[in-house]
Parts: structure tokens; C-alpha cells; sequence
């Protein structure tokens, strides 16, 4: 990786995917009421991260928009 990256970078791209996750979540439901954990979530693919290796991993960070190596990018899985 690129080294640690700046705590208000990681803030930035966690909020990012939690916001398209939410919309991805909040389009497939329609007009409804939603309860919806980014944190949990974004905790979950972090430690997937953690885990694999490979296309996996690859697959993950381009879901989340960021590498745990310190690597973000601005576009994911989710398309905004």
C-alpha cells in the first residue's frame, strides 16, 4: 500500500460507501421505512477484507471503494 493514510481520507470513503449503500438498500425497497447500519456494514467488509486475497479481495474493495493497504477510489461497486 501507499502507507497509513489520513484519518479524515478514511472517514471520507467510509462515509461514501455507507451513503451508496444506503441509497443502493433504500432504491430496492421503494417508499419504505429502512433501519440501516453503515458502521455494521462497513465493519463486516473490512474484516472480509482482512481476510481474502486475491479476485475476493479485489471484488470487496471495489464494493467498498477502499483497500485497507490505504488505497481508496472514488467509484464502487454501487455506481455513484
Amino acid at each position: 500500500g501507499s502507507g497509513t493514510p489520513e484519518p479524515a481520507r478514511v472517514a471520507q470513503l467510509v462515509t461514501d460507501f455507507g451513503l451508496r449503500l444506503f441509497r443502493a438498500a433504500l432504491a430496492a425497497r421503494g417508499d419504505t421505512n429502512v433501519v440501516f447500519a453503515p458502521y455494521g456494514a462497513t465493519s463486516v467488509l473490512v474484516a472480509l477484507q482482512v481476510a481474502t486475497a486475491g479476485r475476493g479481495r479485489q471484488q470487496l474493495e471495489a464494493a467498498t471503494g477502499f483497500s485497507i493497504d490505504g488505497e481508496g477510489t472514488w467509484r464502487g461497486h454501487f455506481g455513484v
